[in-house]
């Protein structure tokens, strides 16, 4: 049984944080250290598929290959992303100067960045941002929510959110997780940053596992714009304070499993409803494919179909829309096999039932209406299932990206 808890970060063992403004942005906290109370400590990431990667995001990855961290240093405002030598050198110093602070290794922190491509980190207000984070370090409420609104570039709204669970010998574990994300979100294998802590004891290979299966179903299964960031990361870490079980690669707990699903998944989903000048959350309901592979492409393009999302817009039913995004999917159907149906306000209004046409298209309108609702499909060749969520795309979308750097 998952119990939601209210208190972000605060809610796990081991931890402490800071948000602070270091003046990265023109306004609002942008800067974040989270630090183990308890020395390095296990830990796991995904990371961005782009071929273009931020310096944090290769230095990262160097340091998770010895399965620990101890810290973690985030800023938005710059993405300290194609910046040359210079940005990775910016990028180790942050390391170093925070290990040292800390009394842990530069190869245990882990550095997270976002915002403009291209623009290298104002060195000097970083320094300064990150004494005032590791002095206001503690585990409050307060200082949870400002590590949330840190992270925030485009994002209307901070992004956490905490569980409980228990382990199948008994014993209690929290998971704890803050993200960011608004825009440039299709990901493969991340979205744009997020960071998880649990108090379970595990292994860096349980974590990495455990991870993997999480994202795949949650971040891997959402989309904004099409777009893949060159800085997306989620990164995971376990303080071990709970006691009891260990997950590891080779035994996983499956309520731990589906705890970090459930995390992985709410924070997923309130990217997605936080889409830049978004003002539709849909679903996407595949059943029916012949394998979970052709199932998630199905849903993945209809959920990322920029005529779908115009549509959603116009709260126009225009399922032929839907269908031409199926077709060209990748996935393999029957067409005379297909039926299609839009889910919301306490009813359901089928638009194609087994190859066909059926009633008046506009009946779905009323639905469409709803900031949220479910676009069903069946395609009639097997059993496998899939989710993706998405956003409609509207006017406000462009006016944001045509200005972003401005």
């Amino acid at each position: 049984m998952i119990t939601i808890l209210k208190g972000g970060l605060s809610e796990v063992r081991g931890f402490s944080f800071a948000g602070v403004r270091a003046g990265i942005k023109k306004k609002g906290l942008d800067l974040a250290i989270i630090k183990s109370e308890v020395g390095s400590v296990p830990a796991a990431g995904v990371f961005t598929s782009n071929l273009v990667k931020a310096a944090s995001v290769l230095l990262t990855e160097r340091n998770l290959r010895g399965g620990k961290l101890g810290a973690v240093f985030l800023n938005s405002g710059r993405a300290n992303c194609f910046t040359g030598a210079r940005g990775e050198r910016d990028a180790e110093e942050i390391a170093g100067r925070v290990a040292r602070l800390l009394g842990i290794q530069p190869g245990e922190v882990g550095v997270l960045s976002t915002g403009l491509i291209g623009a290298p980190l104002p060195m000097a207000k970083v320094r300064r941002g990150i004494l005032r984070a590791v002095a206001r370090l503690s585990r409050n409420r307060e200082e949870s929510l400002r590590v949330a609104q840190s992270l925030m570039t485009t994002d209307t709204f901070p992004k956490e959110f905490a569980v409980a669970t228990r382990l199948e010998d008994g014993t209690e574990v929290r998971i704890a997780g803050v993200a960011k994300g608004s825009g440039m979100i299709r990901p493969k294998l991340a979205t744009m940053l997020a960071v998880i802590l649990t108090d379970a004891r595990a292994t860096p290979g349980g974590l990495r596992l455990a991870l993997r299966n999480a994202v795949e179903g949650s971040f891997n299964m959402i989309t904004v714009d099409n777009d893949t960031s060159t800085n997306d990361a989620v990164l995971l870490l376990a303080s071990g304070l709970a006691g009891g079980r260990e997950i590891s690669a080779r035994d996983i707990d499956p309520n731990f499993q589906e705890a970090l699903n459930c995390v992985t998944r709410e924070l997923a989903k309130m990217i997605v409803r936080d889409g830049e000048g978004a003002r539709h959350f849909f679903e996407v309901r595949v059943e029916g494919a012949r394998n979970s592979y052709e199932a998630k492409l199905a849903a993945l393009a209809v959920a990322g179909s920029n005529l779908v999302k115009a549509a959603i817009f116009g709260e126009d039913p225009n399922w032929g829309r839907i269908v031409a995004a199926l077709g060209a999917s990748g996935a393999y159907f029957n067409p005379l096999n297909l039926s299609l149906w839009f889910e919301g306000k306490g009813k359901t209004v089928y638009l194609v039932r087994e190859g066909r046409p059926v009633g008046n298209p506009d009946r779905a309108k009323d639905i469409m209406r709803s900031k949220e609702f479910v676009i069903g499909i069946q395609l009639g060749e097997g059993k496998a299932t899939a989710k993706a969520w998405g956003c409609d795309l509207t006017y406000d979308y462009v006016r944001i990206n045509a200005k972003y750097r401005t």
